[in-house]
């Protein structure tokens, strides 16, 4: 195991607390800082660059590992999938506040998929509880290192806060492509901290909406069937009348 960081040009001492770990921990970690702020989507990809291992478990700077979750995820790397797929559990900002002990992203329990056809992916995303589903939630992602590195990046996702999804798209397109789901909360989401939020909770859903009708028109406008499974994702975690009435009460007139 390694460990990758990508500080991007933070100005809060991380340099010398990574110098801290590496006197106390055994473990290698690599560590790169940006000369200068490269914003939070070209900063999700260039920890991955850093990576050597055979898979990424592709974490957010403020959520954290469930007890035993390494051991737990070790159980499985058996299948050699492409994308393991792990639940969360949601805490306070604190992380002492158990808000929801399982998030499931799926309504099913353990189970690999494989993505020989179009039909096998209808059927994944006609399980998917919300956008976690589709790779929404960065730290519930492990990848297959040689997978991720084989996908031509299409820069016009830079800015939408979901670049890292059209890389898991991508893969999840790859026909044969393996996904294991892990029905368990391997991973500790921190609440009341989201930076999406930093412009108001109508932008919050606007990033969303955005990023994947562009995902969906992108990947599937070929694919009238299959565009309408990976839509109805979107709609189960933004449902129409809330959606409506959240707009109506916190969005600008640009927004609305």
């Amino acid at each position: 195991i390694e460990i990758c960081i990508s500080d991007n040009a933070s100005t809060d001492g991380t340099e010398e607390m990574i110098d801290v770990w590496r006197n106390n921990y055994n473990f290698p970690i690599i560590y790169r800082r940006n000369s200068v702020n490269l914003g939070p989507d070209r900063n999700f990809l260039a920890s991955v660059s850093l990576a050597n291992g055979d898979y990424c478990w592709i974490f957010g700077s403020d959520d954290a590992l469930a007890k035993d979750s390494l051991a737990i995820l070790q159980t499985y790397l058996d299948s050699q999938a492409d994308i393991y797929l792990c639940d969360r559990k949601e805490t306070g900002c604190d992380l002492v506040e158990i808000r929801n002990p399982h998030r499931s992203w799926l309504r099913t329990d353990d189970e690999l998929y494989v993505f020989n056809n179009n039909l096998d992916r209808e059927i994944y995303l006609s399980r998917c509880l919300s956008i976690g589903g589709v790779f929404s939630y960065l730290s519930s992602l492990i990848v297959k290192k040689e997978r991720w590195d084989a996908i031509d990046f299409d820069a016009s996702y830079i800015g939408t806060s979901y670049p890292h999804v059209f890389i898991m798209m991508s893969v999840f397109n790859t026909p044969g492509c393996l996904l294991h789901y892990i029905s368990k909360p391997l991973v500790i989401c921190r609440g009341d901290n989201d930076s999406f939020e930093k412009k108001g909770k109508a932008r919050r859903i606007l990033i969303d909406f955005i990023a994947y009708l562009k995902l969906a028109n992108d990947f599937y406008s070929k694919n009238i069937s299959l565009k309408r499974a990976f839509e109805n994702v979107l709609l189960k975690e933004r449902p129409w009348l809330y959606t409506t009435l959240a707009m109506a009460c916190y969005g600008n007139s640009d927004e609305k």
